[in-house]
């Protein structure tokens, strides 16, 4: 019986567990923003930002562009990015898959005003626009 009761509480502190560090990141708000082609090229016109290319390898740039920083070098390369916390920084890749995990990044890293290109290059030369 006591056996029992034994591996239920595993149970239920492993599923605690797993719930915590695994579900619950997913399900809450993520703290970038992800934009439009049109969205990201009227703040690249209109306001102060600082704008990456996460993807790897390196591919022709989004004129304008601030720096190229591999999206799985972003939290080495510290001395590249905008001292300035609060600094508007807008990320993008070819697909927007390095660009939704750099992004994550720069939030771990206390950014606040983060957003990244949805669907990457691919979406911002279907709108129009080149490169």
């Amino acid at each position: 019986m006591n056996s029992k009761i034994l591996v239920a509480a595993g149970i239920a502190i492993v599923s605690g567990f797993v719930i915590y560090n695994v579900l619950i990141p997913f399900t809450g708000e993520k703290e970038y923003h992800s934009v439009s082609p049109e969205e990201f090229h009227r703040m690249m016109q209109n306001e102060d930002v600082f704008v990456i290319d996460v993807h790897v390898p390196e591919q022709k740039h989004i004129p304008g562009t601030d720096a190229w920083i591999p999206y799985n070098r972003i939290e080495s390369s510290e001395d590249l990015l905008p001292k300035d916390k609060s600094t508007k920084i807008l990320v993008y890749c070819r697909s927007g898959f390095m660009s939704k995990i750099a992004a994550s990044k720069l939030t771990e890293m206390g950014y606040k005003n983060v957003y990244e290109l949805d669907g990457g290059v691919n979406a911002w030369k279907q709108a129009g626009y080149r490169i």
